[in-house]
């Protein structure tokens, strides 16, 4: 089983003032990358989810995990994991948060 991906890795930035600048910008960069993420392809990383896939009977909960970025293989879209179930976003329906 592949390892998801996280966006928790980044360059830090030790040039910033302060003791915690660096590490506060860092972790900036990280949130707004992911941010920028699901916007682009429609998902909610990191937090609980229900999602319903096409040709899936009923809607699957938990947390979506990044499995292969585009940009790190052969493809024109991400693969995602789901309780084990391995899909694109092309292949969900619908997409919504639950509360913790």
């Amino acid at each position: 089983m592949t390892s998801p991906i996280r966006f928790d890795q980044g360059e830090f930035n030790f040039d910033a003032k302060g003791s915690e600048d660096g590490y506060r910008k860092w972790r900036q960069e990280l949130e707004a990358k992911q941010h920028a993420f699901e916007a682009r392809w429609g998902v909610i990383l990191s937090r609980r989810v229900s999602v319903t896939l096409k040709d899936h009977a009923k809607p699957i909960c938990g947390i979506l995990e990044l499995i292969a970025d585009p940009k790190n293989r052969n493809a024109s879209r991400p693969l995602l994991r789901l309780k084990g179930l391995e899909f694109t976003p092309a292949e969900i329906e619908s997409i919504v948060q639950v509360d913790p």
